[in-house]
């Protein structure tokens, strides 16, 4: 008895507590009416919400008997006991301070954009009404912005002004931090031998940037975009190109990621359908160098051939017996496919017929790129095909 008495009294000094205008009150709606809805919120006197005091768009149909609403005090009826009451008002006190909330801890909002208008969007967020800079619409410019009227877009709130019931907010810094965070999982998760499907974005001398996620660029080295050698990355990829790329290293330390063509390629170094010892015949000069000649031998493979293995005469340059687009005959002298190095020679070689000398006319060897050759020309000189 003594607990309902003590009980009774709390409420009734709760009841008799003073109550001003701009007060912000729970109330829990207790009837709605056709024109205003009651609620009970712990005072001796009813509070009353107007129809035309619900935000836009809401109705009293919307309260439903026992609900909890916040609301806001307009004025105070003492004559009829009444508490005038403005659910709009409250969730506009609401939406404010929800949205300096929001600013100092840098979380992001849902904004519901109104209009595309001079220099950005008006948004709104709940009952609050904003701006986004176009600077801030997204990462990248955008000359018309009427594509994001209607859209609800995650934004980062900037700056609040409640005494000019405006705010100020981006959806840039959202989109700059869901890509840093993106690219933190993609390091934690990415391992050497993964492929990976992306764009070519940039080109260089040295190789081409391929975009693997959005943000997150690896560099396709010059010597992996194919087998056979390429002058420029030019040759091989274009800006926009869609590659799939197979990962070769990883460095999430300095967030760098090495990728390759070659990996997603058959080896052609595994099927080759010839040896040592083969002749292959009508084989183009690729390029010169002081030390010999690269020769194509099949699409993906360049064999070498030494200046040593081209004439039997001493030569001074390559230049003196082959240029670049001439077609030859050369023998393939070793193999070394963990190396990818095939080396050639042409000194026992008719480049006329296109066939071997004789046996015994000529040696070479299949142990390096120099094979020696031994010149039976001279001991034979002075012999006639008649003795």
């Amino acid at each position: 008895m003594a607990e309902s008495m003590n009980d009774f009294y709390e409420m009734f000094e709760a009841s008799m507590k003073p109550i001003h205008n701009g007060d912000m009150l729970e109330g829990t709606v207790v009837e709605v009416g056709a024109e205003a809805a009651i609620l009970d919120l712990g005072s001796y006197m009813d509070g009353i919400l107007p129809d035309d005091q619900l935000e836009a768009g809401e109705t009293l149909n919307d309260l439903k008997v026992g609900q909890k609403i916040r609301v806001a005090v307009r004025r105070v009826d003492t004559r009829n006991s009444q508490i005038m009451l403005s659910k709009r008002d409250a969730d506009r006190v609401i939406a404010w301070r929800d949205l300096t909330d929001h600013q100092k801890e840098g979380s992001a909002v849902l904004v519901k954009v109104e209009s595309a208008v001079k220099g950005g969007l008006r948004v709104r967020c709940g009952s609050a009404s904003g701006f986004m800079p176009a600077s801030q619409v997204d990462l990248a410019y955008h000359e018309d912005l009427s594509e994001f009227v209607g859209q609800e877009l995650k934004a980062e709130i900037m700056e609040v002004d409640p005494e000019k019931k405006d705010f100020t907010c981006s959806r840039k810094r959202v989109l700059l931090k869901e890509r840093e965070m993106a690219k933190e999982r993609l390091f934690q998760t990415l391992k050497e031998g993964d492929r990976r499907k992306g764009k070519v974005v940039e080109l260089r001398p040295y190789g081409a940037f391929v975009e693997i996620e959005d943000g997150v660029t690896g560099l396709l080295h010059v010597s992996d975009m194919s087998w056979s050698r390429i002058s420029h990355p030019s040759d091989v990829v274009s800006v926009g190109d869609l590659v799939e790329v197979g990962v070769t290293k990883v460095d999430p330390d300095n967030q760098r990621i090495s990728l390759s063509l070659k990996a997603v390629m058959d080896d052609p170094w595994s099927m080759l359908d010839f040896g040592v010892g083969s002749i292959l015949t009508d084989k183009e000069v690729l390029r010169i160098i002081s030390s010999g000649a690269f020769i194509h031998l099949t699409d993906a493979i360049d064999g070498f051939l030494p200046i040593s293995q081209i004439s039997e005469k001493r030569l001074r340059n390559v230049g003196e017996v082959l240029k670049v687009g001439q077609k030859v005959t050369v023998r393939v002298v070793s193999i070394r496919p963990e190396e990818h190095r095939i080396s050639l020679s042409m000194k026992d070689i008719d480049q006329e017929t296109g066939e071997a000398y004789p046996e015994e006319l000529s040696f070479y060897s299949t142990d390096g790129d120099e094979a020696p050759s031994t010149n039976l020309g001279g001991l034979l000189s002075g012999l006639s095909l008649e003795e």
